[in-house]
């Protein structure tokens, strides 16, 4: 089942920051130099009514990667996820399709330039038996316009340490008006973006050396000006991802 929204609240990580917020600390968890930076815009401000994710599928398949749910099974509310059915007996994973490792969620509160973000593992994909964890809030969360916002991630926070950083991700970023977990609605949901017209177009991004995405107009899947989406406060019009590694 999925995690009611902000429950975590209740437990002290709560991040109310124009500028940067540390991630609260872990047994064993450091800071490390090993960062992705991203930095999204929409065609319109943020709205805290609505749900801002980095999405990422760290599973080494680049033919399966973050999905919105668009229709019922609402996955976890606002990701596609896949069924028990759909993995593969020998790796435990999902052939292709929707798969989900991580994510970021954000949400802007009323105040103009301040937000709250926490990091989630998923530790268990799949739609019958969806499990996520908190990790803490982000290394950095900030609101560079009020369309605007950059979040850092410390690697090392998603992959603890001795477990290796991954050579790539693929990623997504989903927004949606609103979380469905109603079985019985079938009605298909209208407030919605992600990369791609369609919204999943998830891309890869290589982790193992210094780079900076889209490297060039024909990586971005996403359209570049305003309509895609039906609400602009959703609508997504330009992304950023900066792969930050240690010597």
């Amino acid at each position: 089942m999925l995690v009611r929204r902000w429950q975590w609240l209740g437990v002290g990580l709560l991040v109310l920051l124009t500028g940067c917020a540390k991630f609260p600390s872990q047994p064993g968890v450091g800071v490390s130099k090993d960062r992705l930076v991203f930095t999204l815009t929409y065609a319109a401000p943020l709205d805290p009514r609505f749900f801002y994710f980095i999405a990422i599928d760290d599973d080494g398949n680049p033919l399966t990667g973050p999905m919105p749910s668009l229709t019922a099974p609402w996955g976890n509310g606002w990701a596609a996820l896949p069924r028990q059915a759909d993995l593969d007996p020998s790796t435990g994973k999902p052939r292709q399709g929707p798969n989900l490792s991580h994510f970021v969620e954000i949400r802007r509160v009323s105040a103009p330039g301040i937000g709250q973000a926490l990091v989630y593992r998923v530790t268990n994909p799949t739609l019958e038996n969806y499990r996520q964890e908190p990790l803490g809030s982000p290394l950095e969360l900030t609101f560079l316009q009020p369309n605007q916002v950059r979040v850092t991630l410390d690697m090392r926070q998603l992959w603890l340490s001795p477990q290796p950083i991954p050579e790539r991700i693929e990623v997504n970023f989903i927004s949606v008006d609103e979380l469905r977990l109603d079985p019985n609605d079938n009605t298909p949901r209208q407030g919605f973006d992600g990369l791609g017209v369609s919204g999943n177009e998830f891309i890869s991004i290589p982790l193992t050396s210094n780079q900076t995405f889209p490297t060039n107009p024909a990586f971005n899947p996403e359209p570049t000006t305003a309509g895609d989406a039906r609400i602009e406060a959703l609508d997504l019009i330009g992304w950023q991802v900066q792969v930050l590694r240690s010597p």
